[in-house]
C-alpha cells in the first residue's frame, strides 16, 4: 500500500465542504464535529430575512442567465465553506447541494482552464459536481431586492495563465445587469491587529502578484471599490454577529474595517501573513486573498456603472511562526480554516446583507 499522501492545505481552503466533508477531509478534526459546530446558524434578522426564490421548472445546466436580467445584486463568493456560509444565512432552506449548476458555453472554457490544481479540472468522484463547471447559484431576495448568489466555479490562481474567471465575471454582470455586484469571503487576516472573524468592507482592492502574474501589467495595479455608508455599519449589529462569532475562540465581536489602509490584497498564489511576515504582506493591506483584484479589475474596465464592493473576513489570523517554519504555519492556517472559516465568513455575509438592505432594500 504506497504511502497516504498529505492533504493539501490549498485544497482544504478551495474544496472542504463543511455540509458534508468529502472523504478526503475526513482526517481533519472539523469533519468529525457535530453539524451545529461546522456549519453557521441564521442570525435573527431584524426585519425580512433574506428569502430563497428557487425555479420551476430548474433550469438546465446549459442555460445562460439571461433569466435574471434586471436583477437588482449580484453577490458571488469562491469556496466550498463560503458557499456554505452563504447558503446557511441567505437560503437556509436550500443548501449549494441544491443550488443550480451553470455550464453554460462550457466549451469555450474548457481550453483556457488549464491548472492542474483548478477544481474545474478534478476528475475525483468527490469533485464531480465542480467539474467542467463554472459555477453553482441561486435566486434570492433580500428586503426588496432581488439577488443572485453565485459560487464561482473558476479561480484566479488555479487555472492558469489564460485568467478565464475575468471572462466568467464579465458573462455574469453583462447576462444580469445589476446595479450592485458584491464579492465576498474568506482571506488571511494581515497584520497582528486583525482578529480571525474580522470584517473588511475595502475600500481599496489591489493587486500583489509575484509569482505566476509578476510580468502581467496588473501585478501591483490598484483599483477602487465602495466603502459602506454609515447605515450599513449600524446594520451589523452585534446581536447578528454573536450567534456565530460564538464559535470562533474567545468570541469577540467582530470588528469591522472599512478604512483607507484596510484593502483587500489579491495574490498571485497562496499567501498568508505569520510574525515574520514572509510573504512581504504587512503594510499592503488588512486581508489577503485570491480574486478580488481581478473582479476589480474587470468591473473598472468594462462596468463603471455597477457599485462594486469587495467584502472579506479574516478566517484566519496572522500566525505565530517563532521557529521560522512557514510549512507548519501553512498547516496552521489550513487548520484554523477548516475549523472556523464557514463561521468566520457568517461575519462578511452579514455585512453583505447589511450593503444591500441599506442601498437597495
Amino acid at each position: 500500500m504506497g504511502k497516504k499522501q498529505a492533504l493539501s492545505v490549498e485544497d482544504i481552503r478551495l474544496n472542504y465542504d463543511p455540509v458534508a466533508p468529502q472523504r478526503r477531509f475526513r482526517e481533519l478534526a472539523a469533519a468529525a464535529l457535530p453539524y451545529s459546530e461546522r456549519v453557521p446558524q441564521t442570525p435573527p434578522w431584524p426585519n425580512s430575512p433574506p428569502t430563497a426564490m428557487p425555479l420551476n421548472p430548474a433550469p438546465a445546466e446549459t442555460d445562460d442567465l439571461t433569466r435574471f436580467a434586471g436583477y437588482d445584486a449580484v453577490v458571488i463568493t469562491w469556496t466550498a465553506a463560503e458557499a456554505a456560509a452563504l447558503a446557511a444565512l441567505f437560503t437556509p432552506n436550500h443548501q449549494t447541494s441544491t443550488w443550480y449548476e451553470y455550464r453554460h458555453g462550457i466549451a469555450n472554457y474548457i481550453p483556457l482552464v488549464t491548472g492542474s490544481d483548478a477544481p474545474f479540472n478534478s476528475t475525483s468522484k468527490e469533485d464531480a459536481r465542480y467539474y467542467h463547471s463554472l459555477g453553482l447559484y441561486f435566486p434570492c431576495v433580500v428586503g426588496a431586492a432581488r439577488v443572485l448568489l453565485f459560487k464561482s466555479g473558476l479561480h484566479l490562481d488555479y487555472d492558469g495563465p489564460a485568467t478565464p474567471v475575468k471572462q466568467l465575471i464579465a458573462e455574469i454582470v453583462d447576462a444580469v445587469k445589476p446595479s450592485l455586484l458584491i464579492t465576498t469571503g474568506t482571506g488571511g487576516g494581515i497584520g497582528a491587529a486583525t482578529a480571525l472573524g474580522d470584517i473588511a468592507i475595502a475600500p481599496v482592492v489591489r493587486f500583489d502578484c509575484t509569482t505566476q502574474f509578476a510580468s502581467q501589467s496588473f501585478a501591483k495595479s490598484k483599483f477602487p471599490a465602495l466603502a459602506p455608508s454609515a447605515g450599513a455599519l449600524a446594520a451589523i449589529t452585534p446581536e447578528l454577529l454573536a450567534v456565530n462569532a460564538a464559535k470562533l475562540p474567545n468570541s469577540p465581536t467582530p470588528t469591522v474595517w472599512h478604512g483607507a489602509n484596510d484593502a483587500v490584497v489579491t495574490t498571485d498564489f497562496f499567501a498568508f501573513d505569520d510574525s515574520t511576515d514572509y510573504y512581504q504582506l504587512q503594510g499592503l493591506g488588512r486581508i489577503c486573498d485570491m480574486g478580488d483584484a481581478m473582479v476589480a479589475l474587470v468591473m473598472q474596465q468594462q462596468f463603471p456603472e455597477v457599485r462594486f464592493y469587495s467584502i472579506r473576513n479574516a478566517s484566519d489570523p496572522q500566525i505565530p511562526n517563532p521557529n521560522k517554519n512557514i510549512g507548519q504555519a501553512s498547516k496552521e492556517s489550513g487548520e484554523i480554516y477548516s475549523k472556523y472559516g464557514a463561521f468566520a465568513t457568517a461575519g462578511s455575509v452579514i455585512a453583505t446583507w447589511a450593503v444591500i438592505s441599506t442601498s437597495l432594500g
